[in-house]
């Protein structure tokens, strides 16, 4: 685990299996920077993908809740919290694989956004391609962590796993 970051909290696990979402786990945790409280969404599809997603619990209810800019200027402790929940869950599911999408900001487009340069940055350092196939859609600003594993026993796996989102999200299209 990394020692920058906040302590977390695991609040709750819903069983969805709805369109290839199994279920979403949110975890908190809150900032001693900042007194600020964000919740970590993760979903988990089909081959054993987990979507990693965070939000400042103030902004919960807004349809623009990973758009907004906390501006607390903290990114790298707040990244790495979200990255030992990804930790803690490899350590449950082996074969586990990663994913996020860097949102856009207002008045900023969809392509190499600039959270999304900020934690490609920090995913590189951490992940290791030992452990871990990276693979970047610059164009929608998204990015997988595909476990090595995973792809030793599928080869297909990656090609898969485009297939399944562009079908599921008008997104990827």
């Amino acid at each position: 685990m990394l020692e920058s970051a906040y302590p977390f909290f695991f609040i709750q696990k819903d069983e969805e299996n709805e369109d290839g979402l199994l279920s979403i786990s949110l975890y908190r945790f809150k900032s001693t920077k900042s007194n600020l409280v964000y919740i970590v969404r993760v979903e988990q599809y089909e081959y054993n993908i987990y979507a990693v997603k965070f939000y400042q619990k103030s902004h919960r209810l807004s349809h623009n809740k990973y758009r907004i800019m906390t501006n607390t200027f903290e990114p790298r402790r707040i990244i790495n919290t979200c990255i030992n929940i990804m930790l803690s869950i490899y350590e449950e599911d082996p074969k586990a694989s990663f994913g996020f999408i860097g949102a856009n900001g207002f008045n900023e487009d969809t392509k190499c956004t600039k959270r999304y340069r900020v934690y490609s940055r920090i995913v590189a350092t951490y992940f290791s391609d030992r452990v871990f196939y990276h693979k970047e859609n610059i164009e929608k600003s998204a990015y997988m962590l595909i476990n090595n594993i995973a792809l030793k026993e599928n080869p297909d796996l990656i090609q898969q796993i485009e297939i399944f989102f562009i079908n599921q999200y008008d997104y990827f299209e």
